[in-house]
């Protein structure tokens, strides 16, 4: 922790502001290790304080032992406490996670904080937990372990005559009980429900014939995973065949060129590229990928909008699919961490088609 504080503190300086509040539970979590619902951080070079309610006094005290724990009546607002220590450090200029706090909150803040000025600092944090550390990255490996252990299992019973939320629910019940909570929403889209990229659960009993696309993934120690696959009930026509080669293809052309100092620009044409020269770019409409950690969506991302360079240890999607309305979709999905000399694939299940 005391690692990733200096850092922040380090960005700080830059801002041209004394201190930071950090409110939102990610952030909180990263920077502290406490990962109760209600609380703020004040970190400052000379002091940091966790300001929580009597909910959490055990809690706090045990998940962050580098912070003073304050604690106040759930029913009061946690400024105070935080006002006191401004004002015995002479502190004028503190920032805060504009881009996650809501208005209300800086209203309070500005109301509870008397001759301070806040100073929006959105995305500081962020930016230094996109490049994880090896306790990190171990995490998400033990969460990827988990849900493709899950898979795995579940692929025995999906059969004609079930439906979509009978799957989900086989695959949330055995990442619970290897002691890991979804880190998502499970999506199970079969038939024509493939067509939607972020389809919702429904009661569509799978038909013999069906493409089945199943994205999902569970948290360990704060970490998630993801990961998708699509998969056949029974002999796929000649085109759900080829749709489900260009979409492998697009993803293998993407994974070759990952490497550090690669452009995410890049990696994203790469595939989608190739899937347009196939005839089927109008049908691959979102982002090739996106970094994950303690958040399952995070920066930066494999799309057309992101030009930031790969370093070591950013961890990241690669996800290309193609969907028809009307008839079926088909996306792969394995994710990766960014090393010294190319990258590790944290997905080990085969993605050659598999056929139940």
């Amino acid at each position: 922790m005391n690692s990733r504080v200096n850092q922040l503190l380090t960005a700080l300086s830059g801002q041209g502001v004394d201190a930071m509040l950090i409110a939102s539970s990610q952030n909180r979590r990263y920077l502290s290790g406490f990962s109760g619902s209600n609380g703020i951080l004040f970190i400052h070079p000379e002091k940091r304080l966790l300001v929580t309610d009597f909910r959490y006094k055990e809690q706090a005290g045990r998940q962050a032992p580098d912070y003073e724990v304050v604690m106040t009546s759930q029913f009061l607002s946690m400024f105070g406490s935080i006002r006191e220590a401004a004002e015995a450090l002479g502190v004028k200029r503190i920032g805060f996670e504009s881009d996650r706090m809501t208005v209300d909150w800086a209203a309070g803040a500005k109301r509870d904080l008397p001759g301070i000025e806040l100073i929006p600092c959105g995305g500081l944090v962020e930016r230094i937990r996109a490049s994880k550390d090896e306790y990190e990255i171990s995490c998400i490996a033990t969460a990827q372990r988990t849900a493709e252990l899950a898979f795995q299992e579940v692929l025995g019973i999906i059969r004609p005559g079930i439906c979509e939320y009978d799957i989900a629910a086989e695959i949330g019940y055995r990442m619970a009980k290897s002691g890991c909570i979804t880190s998502f929403n499970t999506i199970v889209a079969s038939g024509e429900n493939g067509s939607m990229p972020h389809a919702v659960l429904s009661n569509r009993v799978i038909q013999r014939g069906d493409f089945i696309t199943m994205d999902f993934g569970c948290v360990y120690n704060g970490y998630c995973s993801d990961m998708t696959r699509t998969v056949a009930v029974g002999q796929p026509s000649e085109e759900m065949a080829e749709v489900y080669r260009i979409v492998l293809e697009a993803q293998r052309r993407a994974l070759d060129l990952i490497a550090p100092g690669v452009n995410c620009f890049d990696v994203d044409t790469a595939a989608r590229g190739y899937i347009s020269d196939m005839g089927y770019g109008e049908y691959f409409g979102h982002g090739l990928g996106h970094s994950f950690g303690l958040e399952v969506h995070e920066e930066p991302r494999f799309s057309p909008q992101c030009h930031e360079n790969l370093v070591p240890g950013i961890c990241i999607s690669v996800e290309p699919g193609i969907y028809l309305p009307g008839k079926f979709g088909v996306r792969i999905e394995d994710t990766v961490c960014i090393t010294e000399d190319g990258y590790r694939n944290f997905t080990s299940t085969p993605k050659e088609l598999i056929i139940l």
